[in-house]
């Protein structure tokens, strides 16, 4: 929506090509992060918890919200700084989901070890 608003050179941005494709883009790996989160929790509520899946579902959407709302405070330029809009929340707040609940170092480990099928110790 601010997108189409927010006008420069008498247009409204969402008419710049560049715009375009980085709100694509957003919307992708949205998309992608949350059809993961789905199949780790529909599987989990079938009786079929995955620690791999689980892992990965919370690695890459913490990987893609903190991308997705940079480029966002990208396309708001200075106004993604206001408190007026909920970007500068949401940069903040992605910042902390990637550690809250184990660091994304923790759930690659985590991946890697189901992938290899043992465990490696990190204490060396």
């Amino acid at each position: 929506q601010y997108a189409q608003e927010r006008k420069a050179f008498n247009r409204p941005i969402c008419e710049f090509q560049d715009i375009q494709f980085t709100i694509a883009d957003m919307a992708m790996k949205l998309d992608a992060a949350r059809l993961l989160v789905y199949r780790a929790a529909s599987n989990a509520g079938q009786g079929l918890p995955s620690i791999y899946e689980a892992s990965m579902a919370k690695c890459f959407a913490n990987e893609m919200v903190k991308e997705v709302t940079d480029k966002a405070m990208q396309v708001f330029g200075g106004y993604g700084y206001s408190k007026e809009f909920p970007i500068e929340r949401m940069l903040r707040d992605s910042r902390a989901w990637s550690i809250a609940g184990g660091t994304l170092q923790m759930l690659r480990i985590t991946m890697a070890s189901v992938l290899f099928g043992r465990r490696f110790d990190q204490r060396r």
